[in-house]
């Protein structure tokens, strides 16, 4: 970090009460409008009495109000008999519910999402997503910009300091990273591991929207708990639901994961697709990193860097 730089704005920091077991199997968080994240435990109780492993004040909330469990299935939410009820999904639960990845719970008005770390690779998840689509009749087709925030080296910083304290610093990255996506019309599709997969649909957002929240990842690097790497694409999405949620698959989709890949062969911490820097109006301010082929597309790529201005002050 250059001894001169002035830390960020508050904007760029949320307030992390830790409840994580750290086992990578079973990383599971709650996320609340207000930035805050909480992490599971096995066993998380919810409500307004101090005694709760997760606090939440209001006047809807009961003291005892929920308590949600992890098991061989995923993490299970009980409604504990309160005033105004637990929802899932828009759905006022009666019975012990099995909770997906994003989904929306309701403790009386106070909302919190459900986000849930799937062991997957980025490749395996992409091809999961694009099986899925190809099944299911219900199809839609939408133009998005594409991101891919993966942190550098997390192999070797496990190997280096051990399992929990990597944990640890992923978590801390995480946390700062949603903010910077959320604040600027960004949607977190899922967590992939070490990675993060958010998009813009084009028809509700501006480019400006895109171009800050990348201006703000860059900006926020010196201050990062751990190095990352940005890949940005834009094209057709295929959207579907599943027994998972909303799912995201197709060719582009494919493409901004390998870019992933490429971008690490060019020695880049962000990388740009030909269709991204056109379509946010950038293309004359990137640097051109040359062409290069992608497993399994017959095209080849002219990839791109970040505008110099998006940097970080010295």
């Amino acid at each position: 970090m250059n001894g001169g730089a002035s830390k960020p704005t508050s904007a760029y920091h949320s307030v992390v009460t830790m409840f994580s077991t750290h086992d990578p199997a079973r990383q599971a968080w709650l996320e609340h409008s207000s930035a805050k994240t909480f992490y599971l435990r096995e066993r998380t109780t919810v409500g307004r009495q101090p005694s709760n492993d997760l606090v939440l004040s209001g006047e809807t909330l009961s003291r005892q109000h929920a308590v949600i469990t992890a098991g061989a299935r995923g993490y299970v939410i009980t409604d504990q008999q309160s005033r105004n009820g637990t929802y899932v999904a828009g759905q006022l639960i009666n019975r012990p519910t099995t909770l997906r990845d994003n989904d929306e719970i309701k403790f009386g008005d106070v909302e919190v999402r459900f986000r849930c770390t799937r062991k997957i690779s980025l490749l395996e998840a992409t091809e999961h997503a694009l099986e899925t689509t190809q099944m299911l009749k219900q199809v839609q087709s939408r133009d998005c910009w594409l991101l891919v925030a993966d942190v550098e080296g997390y192999t070797a910083l496990v190997t280096a300091s051990g399992n929990e304290a990597a944990q640890q610093r992923l978590q801390d990255w995480t946390t700062g990273v949603r903010p910077l996506v959320e604040q600027h019309a960004g949607r977190i599709s899922r967590y992939i591991g070490d990675a993060i997969f958010v998009y813009w649909p084009c028809a509700t957002t501006k480019p400006g929207e895109v171009l800050a929240s990348l201006r703000a990842l860059e900006q926020w690097r010196p201050y990062s708990p751990m190095p990352f790497r940005l890949v940005i694409h834009q094209g057709a999405v295929l959207f579907s639901k599943s027994e998972h949620g909303e799912e995201l698959g197709g060719r582009d989709v494919t493409l901004v994961f390998r870019m992933e890949k490429i971008a690490k062969g060019f020695g880049s911490r962000a990388m740009l697709s030909p269709t991204a820097v056109q379509t946010l109006g950038i293309e004359a301010d990137c640097e051109s990193y040359g062409r290069s082929a992608v497993d399994g597309m017959s095209d080849f790529f002219n990839f791109y860097g970040l505008p110099a201005s998006f940097a970080a002050a010295p």
